[in-house]
């Protein structure tokens, strides 16, 4: 973000200097003062409001600052101020309010309570929060007291600001701000410690790619997603380099997340992780991956959190990523860690986002727009456990089976009736979400007729702990090129209570389909 070019300048009688307004969204406003006697610049003007509709989110005032990142930083916050050591006074404003074409105005009140300068620009900030500041230049002569600066927009009150002018020694003011680097340095650092993680099957077949990065020398964080089900992990560095591992540190399928082990180190800097909490309004970076599979920094926003349990807390982000970025991080200003791409609120649909044959559930997100904070994982870490492998996990009933042979099924959907025509089946009134009111529900599959198909077929249900809850009788399925049949089944809905299941389509004993479907009462 830059600063717009518009701007506003003033010719003050002597003994004030000249005044220059600058004002952009979220860029600060620039006003510059001096006190000496003064005297009114501007009417003000403005226009009445009929209540508050602007509010100060933050006010501060130093004698340093610095833009960055589309922001200006006080770097020396503090309130008192002495004319023989200091030359200026920077006062800052943040607001939220409407967007649109506005007046601006700061009345400036000596320690008298007199207003010696008014200053005015007009401007519209494409949108909320705006910000600004003005510079108020010291000499020797500066009365001595509390000053205050009263802003105004459209004529309305807009926040008030109190600071001192002194004669003797000044307060110890507050440890310089926090810069924050810049995008770039963010960029670099995170793009060097972020890694893809590929899930690889038991013929060493790639079936599903997302993202990592260092919390260690030795360990990267990712999502549960990708890791669920798999029977070895590859791992690309940023600089290429190749690392496969099947050891897991710590996981919550549920919270979506996974601590490998990486053995060994390859000696990449990690990325810290931060120890406080993040709320909504917090600005962040992402990694984002390109349509060319290059990583690019993001600017998001936090504009929600929930918690869902079993699933835990979530940070909904204003805009989604691919979901090759999942399992990537969300940085705060500094670089630090807040957050980490994906956090699926049901185990195993995000690997059902991935295609073929992985029909997403209605109303499930489309990409990576979740965040899980990294908080999370901090305090699991604290208290894991002993680690395991992918095998132990899938032992345990952790993983979903892979799907084998996915190009056996053309399309598969949930309906409610069929239409029988000319001997041909075609499902009706497709959903994925009924009412055990309903009766049944039937699952079609209509077969790929590229291969001669022959054996049995059936469909299991399952919960989202993957335990099995029902099962489909077995038919008989015998594939012929020119005659591809379709299978379906009527399953009772009685049989299970209002919940979300996943349903998997068995060719022989293999999964070869899979869909997540949602029961009500």
């Amino acid at each position: 973000m830059t600063f717009t070019k518009w701007h506003r300048a003033f010719r003050v009688p002597v003994g004030l200097c000249s005044l220059i307004c600058l004002l952009s969204n979220i860029v600060p406003a620039h006003c510059q003062t001096q006190p000496n006697g003064g005297q009114n610049l501007s009417s003000g003007g403005g226009v009445a409001s009929n209540g508050p509709i602007y509010r100060a989110n933050r006010t501060t005032s130093g004698t340093k600052g610095i833009q960055r990142d589309g922001r200006f930083l006080i770097e020396d916050p503090r309130t008192q101020f002495n004319p023989t050591q200091d030359r200026k006074i920077i006062v800052y404003f943040e607001w939220e309010g409407p967007v649109g074409q506005h007046k601006f105005e700061a009345l400036w009140k000596n320690p008298a309570g007199k207003v010696v300068v008014v200053t005015d620009f007009d401007f519209a900030p494409p949108k909320s929060p705006f910000s600004g500041y003005w510079t108020m230049l010291l000499d020797e002569n500066a009365p001595t007291g509390f000053w205050n600066v009263d802003a105004r927009i459209d004529g309305e009150s807009a926040g008030s600001y109190t600071f001192e002018i002194v004669s003797g020694a000044v307060a110890v003011p507050v440890p310089h701000v926090r810069i924050p680097p810049k995008p770039a340095e963010v960029y670099h650092q995170t793009d060097a410690a972020s890694v893809f993680v590929e899930k690889l099957d038991l013929e060493g077949k790639a079936v599903m790619r997302g993202s990592g990065f260092f919390i260690t020398p030795d360990q990267i964080a990712t999502t549960f997603g990708i890791i669920d089900g798999a029977n070895d992990l590859r791992i690309q560095l940023s600089s290429g380099k190749q690392i496969n591992t099947t050891q897991v540190a710590a996981w919550n399928r549920w919270q979506d997340w996974a601590i490998l082990n990486i053995n060994p180190s390859p000696s990449v800097p990690p990325l810290s992780m931060l120890e406080k909490p993040v709320d909504v309004g917090e600005r962040c970076h992402a990694m984002a991956i390109s349509p060319g599979g290059t990583r690019v920094i993001s600017q998001v926003t936090v504009v929600g959190v929930s918690d869902q349990p079993p699933a835990g807390r979530r940070l909904n982000l204003s805009a989604g990523f691919d979901l090759n970025a999942a399992g990537g991080p969300v940085l705060d200003e500094y670089g630090e860690v807040i957050g980490l791409l994906g956090g699926s609120l049901l185990p195993g649909s995000a690997a059902s986002l991935s295609g073929g044959g992985y029909p997403p559930l209605a109303g499930s997100p489309t990409s990576a727009s979740f965040a899980v904070p990294i908080i999370s994982l901090r305090a699991a870490l604290s208290g894991a456990g002993a680690p395991t492998t992918l095998a132990g996990l899938a032992a345990n009933g952790q993983f979903m089976p892979l799907l084998h042979g996915r190009d056996q099924v053309s399309f598969g959907t949930f309906a409610l009736s069929m239409d029988k025509k000319n001997g041909a089946s075609w499902p009706r009134d497709q959903k994925d979400q009924f009412s055990r009111s309903e009766g049944q529900m039937l699952l079609f599959i209509n077969w790929n007729s590229k291969d001669k198909l022959k054996g049995s077929a059936l469909v299991r249900f399952y919960d989202l702990d993957n335990r099995k809850i029902a099962e489909s009788h077995s038919v008989n399925v015998n594939v012929r090129p020119d005659a591809p049949p379709s299978t379906y089944w009527a399953i009772p809905l009685e049989q299970f209570s209002p919940g979300v299941y996943r349903a998997d389509v068995y060719f022989g004993e293999s999964p070869v389909w899979r869909k997540f479907i949602r029961i009500l009462p």
